[in-house]
């Protein structure tokens, strides 16, 4: 009984993580695809960054006893890792450079990502209640 439970738990954590994640994706990179000002290299690394940085909040938020100012901080570097690793690639291919540019992007997006989903995680709640012939899974918003 207890593997289902926990299996149930992680279901719904992970569900919660997609449909922020979904959420985020489609509120800000299509209105980042069409600003002038910002090519589309830089929207995307913002807007895989912003991904990273969400999920990275996530996991820290259900799985670590941490302040928000330190679970925002860890999660932006969760979320930059990637792009980082990124232009570490890069510069190694023949003709790439690392670009700084490229990484403040990494790095703005994982913050964003990171505060949106603190914001959202502390205001839905997702409470589990076992009864005997299956689970009642509640949505709550605080507000």
């Amino acid at each position: 009984m207890l593997i289902y439970r926990l299996k149930l738990d992680v279901f719904i954590r992970l569900m919660k993580i997609l449909s922020i994640t979904v959420i985020i994706l489609l509120l800000f990179i299509p209105s980042a695809t069409f600003s002038a000002e910002a090519d589309s290299n830089s929207v995307l690394h913002f807007g895989y960054s912003l991904v990273f940085g969400v999920f990275g909040e996530t996991l820290l938020h259900y799985n670590f006893d941490m302040s928000a100012p330190s679970r925002i901080f860890y999660a932006t570097l969760i979320g930059s890792i990637p792009g980082l690793a990124k232009e570490i690639q890069d510069n190694s291919d023949d003709g790439g450079h690392f670009s700084g540019s490229d990484m403040a992007f990494d790095v703005a997006g994982a913050f964003t990502g990171s505060v949106i989903s603190n914001y959202i995680n502390n205001k839905v709640r997702v409470n589990v209640t076992h009864q005997p012939d299956g689970a009642m899974i509640r949505l709550s918003y605080n507000y």
